[in-house]
C-alpha cells in the first residue's frame, strides 16, 4: 500500500471529485411543468413508478430497468435525479441534429503528460489527447434563432407550439437531437454534459451521431420562442437540462446534468440504436481506439519533425541522417491518413431513412 501512502490529499480529492461529483449541480430554472419521470440516483437506482403519466411508445427508448430510463409521477424530488429521465404525455416531436458552429471545452481527456516516460524506439508515450483527437472532441453546437428574435433572448411573438419550435430546431438534419439549455452557471461550457473526468471521449464522441443544439438561459422565460422545448415535457424533480429525441414523436430521454457517465451513454446508445443501422456502441469504442492511434502517431510525427530540425541545423538538410528522417515523417503521415480512412468507416452507422411514426400513422 506504499503507492496509496505516497498519494498525496489533493489527488485523492481530485480523483474522488472527477469521479463522483455532478456535472451541473444548478441546472434548475424553476418548479417542474409537470409529473414525469426520474432515472438512476448516485447508484443507479430508479424510483418506482407512480400512476398519472405515458409510458414510452413502442419506438421510444426502452422501458425502466436499473440501467435505463424509467417512467413514473409524483411528487417533485427533494433533489435533482442524477440520470436520464423519460417525459411522460409529450405533445410533439423532437428532432436532433447538428446547426451552427464550433464546440465549447470540457470534452477530451485532461493533465498534463508525464515527463521522461518512452516507447518503442524512444517516442514519449502520450498522456494526453493530441490535436487531431482533441479535433474530434469538440462538441459541435448549433445555436439556432427563432424567427422573431429581438436580441435580448425573448421575442415579442411568445413561444412556439412545441412541434414547430421542433422544426426549427431540427431543420433538415435527419439525425437525432440532443437540446441542452444554459443555465447562469454553465454558460458556455458543456458542464451538464460531462463530469471533468477523462470519461468525456465516449459520451463527446457519441454526439458526432446527433444534431447537438444548444439553447440560452433565456428559455426558461415564458415569453421565449423556445420555452415549450422543455416546458412541454413533464419531468419528475427538476426540469431537464437537456435531452435526446430520437424522432419527432419519440419519448424524450431527459437528463438533470447530475447524470453519471455510465448512465448517459446508455441514454445516447439506447437513442442512437432506433435510428442507425449499425451497433453505436461497437462503433464508439473502435472510434476511442482510434483516437489513442491519431495520439501515438501525432507524438511521433512532433518527436521526428522537432528531431529533423535539429539534425538540419547540425549536419545539414542532405545529410543522411535528415533524409532517413524525412522518409520517416512521410511514413507516418500516410500511417495518419490511413488511420482517417478507418474512422470513417467507423462513423458511417447508417443513418435510417426517416420513417418516423407520425408519418406512418398518418396514412392509416
Amino acid at each position: 500500500m506504499r503507492w496509496l501512502a505516497a498519494l498525496s490529499v489533493p489527488a485523492l480529492c481530485s480523483f474522488a471529485i472527477a469521479r463522483d461529483l455532478p456535472q451541473c449541480p444548478f441546472g434548475s430554472y424553476g418548479p417542474p411543468p409537470g409529473g414525469g419521470a426520474s432515472y438512476g440516483g448516485p447508484a443507479d437506482t430508479a424510483p418506482p413508478a407512480a400512476g398519472g403519466t405515458t409510458g414510452p411508445s413502442p419506438t421510444a427508448p426502452t422501458a425502466p430497468t436499473p440501467s435505463g430510463p424509467t417512467t413514473g409521477g409524483g411528487a417533485p424530488a427533494a433533489a435533482p435525479p442524477a440520470g436520464p429521465t423519460t417525459g411522460g404525455g409529450a405533445p410533439a416531436a423532437n428532432p436532433s441534429g447538428p446547426t451552427t458552429g464550433g464546440g465549447a471545452p470540457g470534452a477530451g481527456r485532461g493533465g498534463a503528460g508525464l515527463p521522461g516516460k518512452t516507447g518503442s524506439r524512444g517516442v514519449p508515450m502520450a498522456f494526453t489527447r493530441g490535436a487531431t483527437s482533441k479535433q474530434r472532441l469538440k462538441v459541435e453546437w448549433l445555436h439556432p434563432v427563432p424567427a422573431g428574435d429581438v436580441g435580448q433572448g425573448t421575442a415579442a411573438t411568445g413561444p412556439l407550439p412545441l412541434a414547430e419550435a421542433l422544426r426549427v430546431l431540427w431543420e433538415d438534419d435527419d439525425r437525432p437531437l440532443l437540446v441542452l439549455r444554459e443555465c447562469k452557471f454553465c454558460r458556455g461550457s458543456d458542464a451538464a454534459l460531462f463530469d471533468g473526468s477523462m470519461q468525456n471521449d465516449r459520451a463527446a464522441l457519441l454526439t458526432k451521431w446527433f444534431r447537438v443544439v444548444r439553447l440560452p438561459a433565456a428559455v426558461s422565460e415564458a415569453s421565449h420562442p423556445f420555452y415549450n422545448v422543455f416546458a412541454a415535457y413533464p419531468t419528475e424533480g427538476s426540469p431537464a437540462h437537456f435531452f435526446l429525441l430520437a424522432h419527432p414523436d419519440a419519448q424524450p430521454v431527459q437528463f438533470t446534468g447530475m447524470q453519471t457517465p455510465s448512465s448517459l451513454w446508455r441514454g445516447m446508445t439506447s437513442v442512437l440504436q432506433q435510428r442507425y443501422g449499425k451497433d453505436p456502441q461497437k462503433a464508439v469504442k473502435q472510434w476511442v481506439a482510434l483516437l489513442d492511434q491519431f495520439d501515438r502517431v501525432d507524438a511521433a510525427i512532433a518527436a521526428r519533425q522537432a528531431e529533423l530540425y535539429e539534425t538540419r541545423a547540425d549536419e545539414g538538410p542532405t545529410s543522411s541522417k535528415a533524409r532517413r528522417l524525412e522518409q520517416r515523417l512521410d511514413d507516418l503521415r500516410q500511417e495518419r491518413d490511413a488511420l482517417i480512412a478507418d474512422e470513417a468507416r467507423v462513423r458511417d452507422l447508417h443513418l435510417l431513412s426517416t420513417g418516423k411514426p407520425s408519418e406512418a400513422t398518418a396514412t392509416k
